[in-house]
């Protein structure tokens, strides 16, 4: 039952049932239901509306709720596969980190085994060796005479008892040379390299820099250290663009633009 305007509908019912009124009065009160009647006819028709529109905003705050809902489970989603993912990649950060130490520990064990044996070698060659000549010419002819004939261990004590004679003479930086190509000639790339980098070091204005520079390269490409042999077949190439090894210099470092990505020939 409505009630507007301060007029309930049966009491203008019975106002107008009596037939106490005159004519004008009637008129006039037809007048005022029927603007009555309109003002509450109004007022059911925004009543309407407001219920629709807030039927609307429920519907609207529903579908808001729930997609807010599905937001915050896919963000949690999301983070928890996120965080796996970090978590297995730790994991294989700290597979890889040990294998790299354990390659280390090993490589490092080798080059002591190699270097003990390099020494019991040297010691045995020592006690059945004939003994050295004590003139430099001799030393040196003998030197030579051993590499030529593969007797590249013995040839080692001939040239660094020279070097260790005579470090200043012309021939030294030659003897040391010898060493590392004879160490190069046996596989152990890791002694040549040593004793070539002494060319470089202790005779810098000798004409056997470059050669070295050269041979201390192929070492570090023989132990897949391609940036290092990079470095130096480059350095030649600025240093030293005239040498005799210009064109194998060129050509090794195009060589090594091919493989570098591959990890089977380079580690570095």
């Amino acid at each position: 039952m409505h009630k507007r305007g301060g007029f309930p509908r049966w009491a203008l019912t019975l106002l107008a049932a009596a037939g106490c009124v005159t004519s004008g009065q009637g008129d006039k009160m037809r007048a005022d239901i029927a603007a009555l009647r309109d003002r509450v006819d109004a007022m059911d028709r925004r009543d309407v509306d407001i219920n629709e529109q807030v039927t609307r905003l429920r519907k609207v705050l529903d579908e808001a709720t729930a997609l807010l809902g599905r937001n915050s489970a896919d963000l949690g989603t999301k983070v928890a596969r996120n965080e796996g993912e970090l978590q297995a990649l730790s994991g294989q950060l700290e597979e890889a980190r040990h294998a790299v130490d354990d390659l280390q520990k090993r490589f490092n064990e080798q080059v002591g085994r190699l270097g003990s044996l390099e020494q019991t070698q040297n010691k045995i060659v020592e006690r059945v060796a004939p003994t050295l000549p004590a003139d430099k010419d001799s030393l040196w002819r003998e030197g030579q005479s051993r590499m030529a004939g593969g007797q590249r261990a013995e040839a080692r004590r001939f040239f660094a008892e020279y070097i260790k004679r005579y470090p200043q003479d012309p021939r030294a930086p030659q003897a040391q040379l010898a060493l590392g190509q004879s160490y190069a000639a046996d596989g152990n790339h890791s002694a040549a390299a040593a004793e070539f980098l002494k060319v470089v070091d202790s005779y810098p204005k000798s004409p056997e820099v470059p050669e070295a520079m050269w041979q201390l390269a192929q070492s570090y490409i023989e132990l897949k250290f391609c940036s290092d042999a990079r470095v130096i077949l480059s350095d030649i190439a600025r240093r030293y663009p005239r040498s005799g090894r210009s064109s194998d210099v060129k050509a090794k470092l195009r060589e090594l633009q091919k493989i570098s990505k591959d990890k089977r020939l380079c580690t570095s």
